[in-house]
């Protein structure tokens, strides 16, 4: 006798067939997903998650089947870059639509202020249930992220017997727990945001039968890549078992990406080069794209909130600094690559550099900070070579391993400019200072070395 499970399961793939199995073009996205009412929406975050070793990226081992299934029927941008390489600053930037030098949070006890304006709480407005399953301390509500979220979970950390390892974050399992319930409980006459952040990338945690691309860290961060595109089939089939899958766009995102010894580093935090801002941005929609989409232009995580509420028909608010991405996944633009401008602020680890840069698509100009003249000390014994200049030509050195600030200086003039302009916009933020971080929060950051 077929479990009640399968039997559901079964019905809510026959259901998405039957109401999804019509493709449409490109340039029909937008009317398709309106015809549907507003969809519901679920983003899916993973954390540190560099795009070129996922599969649809074009890493030569299959470290994430299911995303790749997804960019088979879906919407891939290709070069994506986040707005930090730290979690605090880069969420901030894709849930508020701002760029750090306006959000304006730079240090370990700054916070989102009231007055910002988030993702969640436009499309609360719109009638939208919102919903969050959250596992990266940074975030926890003591800074603000939980704004605008009817639910904003954050369950406890536990060991997993199955990764053979201890567990500071909540692992995968524990996240798609949550999802379950969250679907299984939300009232099906409105739409809902649901926002899932992984960490096992971050904690380069997978189970043992998983590990089977290395055994250094690079090989178990795979392997922890291949645990989380696991974790996110089971996502998509929480919502086929649900029914509700045939009215869904899923989104695919990272808030940083990781260094395996890229500019003389490891890990994250550290710089905002390109190893650790391109990220993977993965559109599935409830109906297959027919061709696929690969959108080559250049785009930003600032970009995300306005793409999700002009999908979902919700107004997008003026001071939102991105710009919707459906023109571009549609054809219907044929722009250039867009600007984008990544911030470090007041580093964490001791080989961090205070960094802001810029990136047109052809070139990646850096600049580390110096001590300002108001407050000479800032940075005094933290920043790492103050004052150096980063140049890099993505068209011709994508991997960034030649610094020509010194034999190409008309770009890397102009490339200066443009980052000062950007910077001299700078306001007061939406930041709250000071904040009080939670004490058992406070000693899992500890424990990592984030704080000390």
């Amino acid at each position: 006798m077929r479990s009640r499970r399968a039997i559901a399961l079964g019905i809510g793939l026959a259901l998405e067939l039957l109401g999804c199995q019509r493709a449409a073009a490109p340039a029909d996205i937008p009317s398709r997903v309106a015809s549907l009412g507003p969809p519901n929406l679920v983003l899916i975050l993973v954390d540190t998650l560099r795009a070129d070793y996922t599969t649809p990226y074009g890493f030569a081992q299959d470290t994430s089947p299911e995303l790749a299934r997804w960019a088979e029927r879906g919407v891939v941008f290709e070069r994506v870059r986040a707005q930090s390489s730290w979690t605090k600053m880069s969420m901030a930037s894709m849930l508020t639509s701002l760029w750090p030098r306006s959000h304006g949070i730079r240090e370990a006890q700054d916070g989102l202020a009231e007055e910002a304006v988030t993702l969640p709480e436009v499309l609360r407005k719109a009638g939208y249930a919102t919903y969050a399953v959250q596992t990266n301390g940074w975030l926890h509500q003591s800074f603000g992220f939980h704004q605008g979220f009817d639910r904003y979970m954050f369950p406890k950390a536990g060991g997993d017997p199955r990764l053979g390892q201890a567990s500071l974050w909540p692992h995968a399992d524990r996240v798609v727990e949550e999802s379950q319930r969250l679907i299984d409980a939300h009232d099906r006459s409105r739409p809902f945001f649901l926002y899932l952040h992984f960490m096992d990338v971050h904690e380069y945690a997978a189970p043992p039968h998983l590990k089977t691309f290395g055994t250094d860290s690079r090989g178990a961060y795979l392997a922890a890549i291949r645990w989380v595109d696991d974790a996110v089939e089971r996502v998509r089939e929480q919502l086929a078992d649900a029914g509700v899958l045939d009215r869904t766009l899923i989104v695919f995102a990272a808030d940083h990406g990781e260094t395996f010894g890229e500019h003389g580093v490891h890990g994250h935090a550290r710089n905002v080069l390109t190893p650790v801002v391109w990220v993977p941005l993965v559109f599935r929609f409830p109906f297959p794209v027919e061709p696929p989409v690969r959108v080559p232009t250049q785009a930003r995580n600032v970009d995300l909130a306005p793409t999700l509420l002009d999908l979902a028909g919700a107004p997008i608010p003026e001071g939102f600094e991105g710009r919707s991405l459906v023109p571009l996944m549609t054809g219907e633009a044929d722009e250039p690559d867009r600007p984008t401008f990544a911030g470090l602020g007041v580093p964490l680890f001791p080989d961090a550099s205070v960094q802001t840069a810029v990136s047109d698509g052809a070139w990646t100009y850096a600049r580390n900070a110096t001590p300002s003249e108001d407050d000479p000390e800032a940075y005094e014994g933290k920043a790492i070579a103050p004052g150096a200049e980063f140049l890099f030509d993505r068209h011709l050195d994508p991997g960034e391993n030649a610094n020509l600030v010194d034999r190409e200086v008309a770009e890397a003039e102009r490339m200066a400019a443009l980052l000062d302009a950007h910077i001299a916009k700078q306001d007061e933020g939406v930041v709250e200072k000071g904040v009080r971080i939670d004490p058992s929060i406070a000693e899992r950051l500890r424990a990592m070395g984030y704080l000390r």
